[in-house]
């Protein structure tokens, strides 16, 4: 059952139309390559868009499109079905986040990385982060607002000059400072190639990626995403000559806020791991 099922059990979820015209029951069936054609058929289907244009690349899990909603360029991200960095195991099966019930139905196990990527924007963008604004989302594609100017996309920041380089790096910073104070995730890989340039200041993106803080969370490994996030933006910046100590920041971070139930976590090994 798909989680629009699950709310609104009168209503057929885009998963259960996707199975059965795929002849797909459990998720074992095989499934195909995904197709620019299969893309905008199914987008255009579930009304996430009007028109698909093209494909813009394609990244470890998912491939992003440039699709059109009334004219308007928007970002439509297809998560994949097959060729993907994820263990997505048919014996073992997957537990959505969520819910504690195992499924062995592929296009759920996909659907569900949509899901979070969808909800994880969606809470940044409440908070204040500039990131792309999360429009939509139908199974495992969702989209979400096009960071550009026409249809060219806004570059990366490795690919631009700064004119005020210690101002942005603050910009960056402060971004992800709320993102990880309010909304309680570590990106988990920031870099300049995971920021863009757009109308004179820096966007976050590719979040899917993105480790939750909470009590149930491994502080060590959120720390260690944290610090490996902090030290690749210093870094990129100390090409402009800009020098911050990656410890007193990470100590700013983590300071301001940590689950309640592990307050008194260990930041003396700290040094040794930046």
């Amino acid at each position: 059952m798909s989680r629009v099922e699950k709310h609104n059990p009168l209503k057929d979820g885009a998963l259960s139309r996707k199975r059965d015209m795929m002849g797909v029951d459990t998720g074992k069936a095989e499934i195909r390559e995904l197709t620019f054609d299969t893309v905008k058929r199914d987008a255009l289907q579930f009304g996430l868009a009007t028109d698909v244009m093209f494909q813009m690349n394609a990244g470890k899990e998912a491939s992003i499109f440039l699709a059109v909603w009334k004219e308007h360029p928007i970002i439509l991200k297809a998560y994949r079905l097959w060729q993907t960095s994820h263990h997505l195991s048919k014996s073992k099966g997957f537990v959505p986040v969520g819910t504690s019930k195992r499924t062995h139905c592929i296009l759920g196990m996909a659907e569900n990385y949509a899901v979070v990527e969808y909800d994880l924007l969606m809470n940044c963008f409440r908070a204040g982060v500039h990131v792309p604004t999360p429009i939509g989302r139908v199974g495992n594609y969702l989209t979400m607002r096009f960071i550009g100017d026409g249809k060219e996309p806004a570059p990366q920041l490795k690919d631009v000059t700064l004119l005020s380089p210690e101002k942005v790096l603050d910009q960056v910073l402060d971004d992800y400072f709320i993102m990880y104070t309010q909304v309680h995730y570590v990106h988990g890989d920031l870099s300049k190639y995971n920021i863009l340039w757009w109308q004179e200041r820096p966007w976050i993106i590719d979040v899917p990626q993105g480790y939750k803080v909470d009590t149930h969370c491994d502080m060590d490994m959120a720390v260690f995403l944290l610090g490996r996030d902090i030290m690749n933006v210093l870094s990129y910046f100390e090409t402009y000559g800009i020098y911050r100590d990656p410890e007193v920041t990470m100590r700013r971070f983590i300071g301001a806020y940590t689950p309640k139930n592990i307050e008194s976590y260990d930041l003396t090994e700290l040094s040794e791991m930046l």
